[in-house]
């Protein structure tokens, strides 16, 4: 795991991605569901924070995570468990 990876910054990475997608899936997918959502939060994560993982890896991680109302927070927990090992 890159050093400086922070939980904090995957944390607003991942609520900035969700805030994002929402706007795709509003205008560029005229309200219709992104099923492939994994893969999108995965690449503008990536994007933002660097090579911290494999795009395939995350996508996956992305997808597996639990969440609730904290849906970022619980994310990035597991991403981090993930990188951990």
């Amino acid at each position: 795991m890159s050093s400086s990876l922070s939980r904090d910054a995957l944390v607003d990475a991942l609520r900035d991605a969700g805030d994002a997608h929402h706007e795709y899936e509003k205008g560029y997918l005229g309200g219709s569901r992104d099923d492939a959502w994994p893969g999108w939060y995965a690449a503008f994560v990536i994007g933002r924070l660097g090579d911290f993982a494999s795009p395939t890896e995350l996508t996956q991680w992305l997808d597996e995570a639990d969440g609730g109302e904290e849906w970022a927070e619980d994310a990035a927990d597991y991403v981090l468990g993930e990188l951990r090992g």
